[in-house]
């Protein structure tokens, strides 16, 4: 068997939507990863599907906004945000609606810092229309687990979680079993429950990022309530919401009244409606994501 580490020339329906991609982009050089390259490969019909695509260089960023912005077929544009993975290398990010799918175009420095799950570092790249599978995820689809292969020191622990979270929900992975995503939630979720920082990024947008995590994890999650359920046992809720945690131990029906809302604001409403969470719900509407 070959070593999946090693590129592989892309099926012919992807590599012509990498191809479309660099011609929509105007870049000689690009990546797609993250759940499309994987979810794609698996299924290339899947319809709907967010794209992230990586481009070395965060100057190219301006330039390609101004490009797409007159670009017939791109229907909408969001503004371009600033973040930071692996703590201090910086991304430039903004989302186009294109044919349908929604691209998630980052602007990067190195490529060294993406994914940080297994299932997160299957990559296309052109223009070798290639790809590679550094973990062998795709060689035993249907996804089932997540293993972590970043560090968790080397990484904001909130993002780490908030990876796991909906990767948890996406592939229908036992928070409480015996598999890797599992395993490492314990030091995830100790880590994110110390993290505190001043800096507006990795402290206040940080915090939004995650309550947008848990509310959409739960909402995506095949059996909302019983995800939750696991959210709590596992410590996932107390690390940032005690109180939250301790209502939802307390009211019996609370668990499923929060699993039943169906927007980020609701299920944050519903949290507020059970008392001592307030503050959480005015915090998040300052902005920012990741």
């Amino acid at each position: 068997m070959s070593d999946p580490a090693l590129p592989r020339q892309l099926p012919p329906a992807q590599a012509e939507l990498l191809t479309e991609l660099a011609d929509l982009l105007q870049t000689h050089e690009l990546v797609v990863y993250g759940g499309a390259a994987l979810d794609l490969l698996a299924d290339p019909h899947r319809a709907g599907h967010d794209v992230d695509v990586a481009i070395v260089g965060l100057a190219q960023a301006w330039r390609c906004r101004s490009r797409l912005l007159v670009h017939p077929e791109v229907s909408e544009l969001s503004a371009p945000r600033e973040y930071w993975i692996r703590l201090d290398q910086p991304v430039v990010m903004f989302d186009v609606e294109w044919r349908g799918r929604v691209l998630d175009l980052n602007f990067v420095e190195t490529l060294d810092g993406i994914g940080h799950f297994d299932v997160e570092c299957v990559r296309w790249h052109h223009p070798s229309a290639t790809y590679v599978d550094p973990h062998g995820v795709l060689t035993s689809l249907p996804v089932r687990d997540a293993g972590l292969v970043s560090e968790i020191e080397s990484e904001n622990p909130l993002l780490l979680l908030n990876r796991a979270v909906r990767l948890a929900a996406k592939y229908g992975i036992d928070l409480e079993g015996t598999g890797r995503l599992a395993a490492a939630l314990p030091a995830l979720v100790t880590a994110a429950g110390r993290w505190a920082s001043s800096d507006d990024f990795h402290g206040r947008q940080a915090e939004h990022a995650h309550t947008r995590a848990l509310a959409g994890a739960v909402q995506r999650a095949a059996d909302p309530e019983q995800f939750l359920a696991q959210c709590l046992r596992t410590g996932v809720v107390d690390c940032r919401y005690p109180a939250l945690a301790d209502v939802l131990r307390r009211d019996e029906g609370a668990l499923g009244r929060l699993a039943s809302t169906l927007s980020y604001d609701e299920f944050w409403s519903a949290a507020e409606a059970l008392g001592q969470c307030q503050s959480l719900h005015d915090a998040n509407h300052l902005g920012g994501t990741w």
